[in-house]
């Protein structure tokens, strides 16, 4: 179906943003925003024909700009966490804003206005990030394509080019329960994960570097459970965050898009899958969503775990850690990543 458009609002600052409608033969439609590439809506229908949103997101403008939970949110230059907000290339150090303790946290690409264009069925959106951005080296020109298939799938599709040596890894950060907005936490919805291995976290849920294996530790979704039944264990690395925000190592081949998550609920019938050609995937409980005082949709602020993140991703941290695979982007390369969202109801 056409991509629709229409005004959304302008920013503080002035600038104009423009919300697109995505819609598919099947009645699942999607709202992106220019402002962040946000991912304001997914409505997905359920087992009794119901729509539901199954993302969370603010009720205005002004809301995206004062929040805090990145919902829905496109982030980078380098998306999770850069520990000690600063890192070496080429020999050169570069300092980072500390905006996560002493650390760097996704950066401020959400909270640019891209914009927007249809090309060929897709939502294109286009911007640039320049020279000491965030304190980063190098221009950044960066493209997000959202394309809406009729067999339910969300694709993303991520392009990024640089005029200098720089550091690129770019994420979706949207919080996804499979029962709506006002349908409570996400606790009871199952999850399968295709990774026997995280990267373990300190106290501030940065890695340490070592890659340890999954089994027989709550970190364990290599078989679906429900995503709260270990979620209050008594094991470190969930207490440290009160909950699950790790890095897991996809079990993967190189190449395109593979399979790397299931996600379900039972009450709506709806399964969310992700396909990606990224290396890790950051598990993300909605720990502290409770801290974001924003208005949700629905009204009133979202509470602790009422949304899980699947963020595809490379390894947070990576320049601290040379055996990860490497963020780096240098002239003449072309950053490609593509992650698959698709939903389908039984």
């Amino acid at each position: 179906m056409p991509i629709r458009s229409e005004f959304y609002g302008r920013t503080q600052d002035g600038q104009e943003v423009t919300r697109y409608i995505l819609e598919n033969a099947g009645g699942m439609r999607v709202t992106v925003l220019e402002y962040g590439c946000t991912v304001e809506s997914v409505w997905v229908r359920d087992r009794s024909g119901t729509p539901r949103d199954v993302v969370l997101g603010y009720s205005t403008l002004a809301d995206y700009e004062r929040g805090n939970a990145f919902l829905g949110a496109f982030v980078g230059r380098c998306a999770n966490r850069i520990e000690g907000a600063r890192f070496v290339l080429d020999g050169k150090t570069y300092m980072l804003p500390a905006n996560d303790g002493k650390n760097h946290l996704h950066g401020t690409f959400s909270r640019r206005v891209y914009r927007g264009g249809i090309e060929g069925g897709s939502l294109v959106l286009r911007g640039t990030s320049p020279a000491g951005d965030d304190g980063f080296p190098g221009t950044v020109d960066v493209c997000v394509a959202y394309t809406l298939t009729d067999d339910g799938a969300l694709v993303m599709d991520y392009t990024a080019v640089t005029d200098a040596p720089t550091l690129v890894n770019l994420t979706n950060h949207s919080y996804f329960n499979l029962e709506g907005q006002s349908g409570g936490n996400v606790l009871e919805q199952t999850l399968w994960l295709n990774a026997s291995a995280f990267t373990e976290g300190n106290a501030e849920t940065c890695p340490t570097g070592r890659i340890l294996p999954v089994a027989g530790t709550p970190m364990d979704f290599t078989a679906a459970k429900p995503i709260g039944r270990d979620i209050r264990a008594d094991y470190g690395q969930l207490k440290l965050c009160r909950g699950y925000d790790h890095n897991f190592v996809l079990d993967k081949a190189a190449g395109g898009p593979e399979l790397a998550a299931r996600a379900h609920s039972e009450k709506t019938g709806i399964t969310m899958e992700v396909y990606t050609t990224q290396p890790g995937l950051q598990l993300y409980t909605g720990n502290f969503l409770a801290d974001d005082v924003r208005p949700g949709e629905t009204g009133g602020a979202y509470g602790q775990y009422q949304g899980f993140c699947l963020e595809t991703q490379h390894y947070p941290c990576a320049p601290s850690h040379p055996q990860f695979p490497s963020v780096e982007l240098r002239p003449g390369q072309t950053y490609h990543e593509i992650t698959i969202y698709r939903f389908r109801t039984e």
